[in-house]
């Protein structure tokens, strides 16, 4: 028996015989073209691989219409738009006709730099979106080849699916397949193949790495979607052991369900503002679905970060009021361009050669200094508040002047446009230690502040959590990071100016109490961690949190806080950790 840990992304417990897929991605002979007259013929290659790519897009949407829930479908709606986007499929033409060189080499490029950029974002869940982009990649490289895809719906017994990773294409036939889990050797909570299963109810495992090579065809297998776990020739013990976990699991998930419907609330009553972080446009049914009152942070750079040019005010304007509507009118927090440091783009590329990208030209720093695209997203997001509660965020805020700054680019647009924007509210990102410095004068200029935890502790502890070799210091209970947590929220509640924090912190139950005990705070989170959220919430009252946020700050050292956090852990989770 071996037991092998990859990330475990989709509840429950599948057992049963593996059916490897090998990956079609795979690096083919570059082909000089010797004559003018090829290239031509393999930009039509690829054109033509493009549109049988849309044509099966299409199809599996039109026949899934009573089989993949929504979530799915506006993923297929997702890929539909990438595979047509001005800048893709023309980025691969352009390889060719520069470089003269056969459609499958300029795809390997293509993909290549795409990887490239992606690898460089510190921000887990955004860097694992390009498993998504690199599907496409191999969905276009199957068409090229013409080769033909595996019908797992002829599948005639339950099978536990192996392989590099789930194409999109596929979803479709998951869900008509018997499939009773999936590992795959790519991956993250917030990939493709994670949001496909959980959307089926499909135990997995992703990020297992040699997984095609660990495990071998009709092999018995546990896998175990909640731990990571994946167990070949597991014993009957094994085995008893893991059903008995997928029944506690059940009880637990079908309990949580039922908090959708209610309120946020501590055993005292007291009411817990909670808001969505909203990434792509897959995660805008989760906010109907959870009753969730508004959306805390939508990060704008990720709707260009692959592109080389900038997206024009009609292109910004469309997306912008495809969310307002998708989420019902709620209040939603819109980040200006966070780009640069750790999210490349090939829109602007003085700062791509940075030595130390991360204190270089990134978000508001860029966006003065490009003030002409500025004013185009500006005058997009004013034009989408008419009529709605829309919140103007600013990144990396260090200064008092890039906010004025900000503020007088507004005041410009808005008498150009001619638009009422009345709930229009600004506010800004406290993320860098200069910024807490200041929060007084930047509270004095400003409507709301919302901490962005991630960069606020990498900057303030000087550890790039990234870096295998330092990851370890970056510790969120340093008794630095509340302090300036507390400050903040302090400082905010004074001037009755709203406060909220965003980023992986904004989940975590023990840095949810210490907010709370510290002061009024709205908690932006990911979808996926609402109802837990509300569950270990009502076991507390407002006196226990103060008493937590004490205690905290009467730590002194690393030792001290980490054994706090893990007492803390251990009288209040553990019933998700059984």
């Amino acid at each position: 028996m071996n037991i092998y840990r990859g990330i475990g992304v989709s509840d429950g417990v599948a057992i049963g015989k593996v059916l490897m897929i090998n990956s079609a991605f795979m690096q083919y002979p570059r082909i000089e073209l010797d004559d003018d007259s090829k290239v031509p013929i393999e930009i039509d290659r690829i054109r033509q691989a493009q549109l049988s790519i849309e044509e099966q897009l299409d199809q599996t949407m039109a026949q899934s219409t009573d089989i993949l829930p929504e979530e799915m479908r506006s993923v297929f709606v997702s890929y539909k738009l990438f595979i047509r986007d001005k800048r893709f499929v023309p980025a691969i033409e352009k390889r060719i006709t520069r470089d003269k060189i056969n459609a499958e080499w300029a795809l390997i490029h293509v993909m290549a730099d795409l990887e490239k950029q992606f690898k460089q974002i510190q921000d887990p869940y955004i860097r694992s979106r390009f498993n998504d982009i690199r599907q496409l990649g191999e969905r276009l490289m199957n068409s090229l080849l013409q080769k033909p895809f595996l019908d797992l719906t002829q599948l005639k017994h339950q099978v536990i699916i192996v392989c590099h990773d789930i194409s999109p294409a596929d979803s479709f036939h998951l869900a008509k397949a018997n499939i009773l889990g999936i590992i795959t050797e790519l991956g993250g909570m917030a990939s493709h193949t994670s949001i496909l299963a959980r959307a089926m109810n499909i135990p997995a495992v992703v990020g297992l790495q040699d997984a095609t090579l660990r495990l071998i065809d009709d092999d018995l297998i546990i896998l175990d979607g909640n731990s990571g776990e994946v167990i070949d020739h597991p014993s009957d013990e094994a085995i008893n052991e893991k059903l008995n976990k997928l029944e506690r699991i059940s009880f637990y998930q079908n309990q949580l369900q039922k908090l959708a419907e209610v309120d946020c609330d501590l055993s005292d009553g007291r009411k817990i503002d909670l808001a969505a972080n909203i990434d792509f446009l897959t995660e805008l049914k989760q906010i109907g679905d959870l009753k969730i009152p508004s959306v805390g942070l939508i990060r704008t750079e990720f709707l260009f970060l692959m592109d080389e040019s900038f997206p024009d005010e009609e292109e910004q304007l469309a997306l912008y009021k495809q969310i307002i509507e998708a989420i019902d009118y709620k209040p939603v927090t819109i980040r200006t361009w966070d780009i640069g440091g750790d999210k490349p783009s090939k829109v602007i590329k003085e700062y791509m050669d940075e030595a130390n990208p991360a204190l270089g030209l990134r978000a508001i720093r860029v966006c003065l200094k490009y003030d002409d695209l500025f004013r185009i997203q500006i005058r997009a997001i004013l034009r989408a508040s008419e009529n709605s509660q829309i919140n103007l965020m600013i990144p990396m805020v260090t200064r008092i002047d890039e906010v004025l700054k900000t503020k007088k680019i507004i005041v410009e647009e808005l008498q150009k446009l001619n638009v009422k924007a009345d709930n229009l509210q600004i506010g800004c990102m406290i993320e860098t230690p200069a910024s807490i410095f200041i929060i007084d004068e930047l509270l004095d200029q400003l409507d709301f502040v919302s901490i962005g935890s991630n960069d606020l502790i990498q900057y303030a502890l000087a550890v790039d959590r990234m870096n295998e070799h330092v990851a370890d210091l970056f510790n969120p209970f340093h008794p630095a990071i509340l302090s300036m947590l507390e400050k903040v929220v302090i400082s905010a509640n004074r001037m009755n100016k709203d406060v909220s924090i965003c980023g992986e912190l904004a989940a975590d139950p023990v840095m949810q109490m210490f907010l709370i005990g510290v002061g009024e705070v709205t908690f932006s989170m990911s979808p996926n961690h609402i109802l837990q959220t509300k569950k270990i919430l009502k076991k507390v009252d407002t006196a226990t949190c103060k008493k937590i946020a004490f205690q905290f700050m009467n730590k002194h050292s690393f030792e001290e806080s980490n054994q706090y956090v893990q007492q803390l852990k251990d009288q209040y989770l553990e019933e998700i950790t059984d």
